[in-house]
């Protein structure tokens, strides 16, 4: 009777679980809040995996947009999480840790990687890494559709998009949580330098627009970038190696455009780059054990 009525991915309870635990730490520090409505935002996205997993139900068959929501929908659950991490953060750990973060950068190279990068700045080279910088948002959604269409080449096999999208969500999630415990705004607001990065206007306008997208100032270690696009070349090397070649430079300017353009230290690098290696077989063992769907659960023909 209950798969009848609600029809559920194993990135829909994660989802649906994440977004609750933010809005009851919410509820915990709602008196420190500065922006409450985010509390309203978290219990938005927690319903939204439950209407989608009881469409499912509904429509276990569906094709063209019905499809494309119930396999995407997660990507807007994302970006509204991110959105409104900004209070919750400050509101239960209000002392950022930059300090901590220069320090060991200083240890490590004797000076601020930034500011050392200041000799080599050019604004086509702005243009260049802040492009890598941007394509960033595209890299899961590519890698996720190459998935998928796999999955449709394969009727009647086992399902991988649906793996995919769990770790992929998983590795996002895992880094929006680190944020709660060392927050940092970067070295754009804290190193100082002889002046701002040259820029071309490709670079001005990515910038402008990521400055009005991301309200969310104190996410910088680890880089979400960096452990996002690391777990990437995992994935894409566990599809083959032509795909994992394809995403690496991507990936390379990625790394390189965190630290040129100011948003993170190299120990918020060091830090993303590392936890990838542990988040994504974490994240393929916990839907081995929880999330593996059962025979005949799936719809025959469509991806998960």
């Amino acid at each position: 009777m209950l798969e009848r009525t609600v029809r559920w991915k194993p990135v829909d309870v994660l989802t649906l679980a994440f977004a609750s635990a933010l809005f009851f730490v919410g509820l915990l520090r709602y008196g420190a809040l500065d922006d409450r409505t985010v509390l309203l935002r978290m219990a938005a996205v927690a319903l939204v995996p439950l209407g989608i997993a009881a469409l499912r139900a509904r429509r276990p068959d569906a094709t063209g947009v019905l499809a494309v929501l119930f396999d995407y929908y997660v990507i807007g659950c994302i970006l509204v999480i991110f959105d409104g991490l900004g209070p919750l953060i400050r509101a239960v750990n209000p002392v950022d840790r930059d300090a901590a973060l220069i320090a060991f950068d200083r240890a490590l190279f004797g000076v601020d990687p930034t500011v050392a990068l200041e000799k080599i700045a050019t604004p086509l080279l702005s243009d260049v890494l802040t492009t890598f910088y941007a394509l960033y948002y595209f890299h899961p959604i590519v890698l996720g559709t190459l998935v998928l269409l796999d999955d449709r080449a394969r009727p009647g096999q086992t399902r991988d998009f649906s793996r995919y999208a769990f770790v992929m969500v998983f590795v996002f999630y895992v880094s929006y949580a680190c944020y709660f415990l060392v927050p940092a705004i970067g070295p754009r607001y804290t190193v100082a330098h002889a002046g701002p990065l040259p820029r071309g206007a490709i670079s001005q306008a990515i910038d402008h627009t990521l400055d009005v997208l991301e309200k969310n100032k104190r996410d910088c270690f680890p880089s979400g970038h960096t452990m996002v696009l690391t777990a990437i070349l995992l994935e894409a090397y566990r599809r083959s190696k032509t795909t994992f070649w394809v995403f690496l430079p991507f990936a390379v300017g990625l790394i390189l455009a965190t630290v040129y353009c100011r948003y993170h230290y190299v120990a918020d690098v060091l830090a993303g780059f590392a936890m990838a290696f542990v988040t994504v077989p974490v994240g393929n063992a916990l839907y081995s054990r929880f999330g593996r769907p059962q025979p005949g659960s799936e719809a025959p023909g469509r991806g998960p």
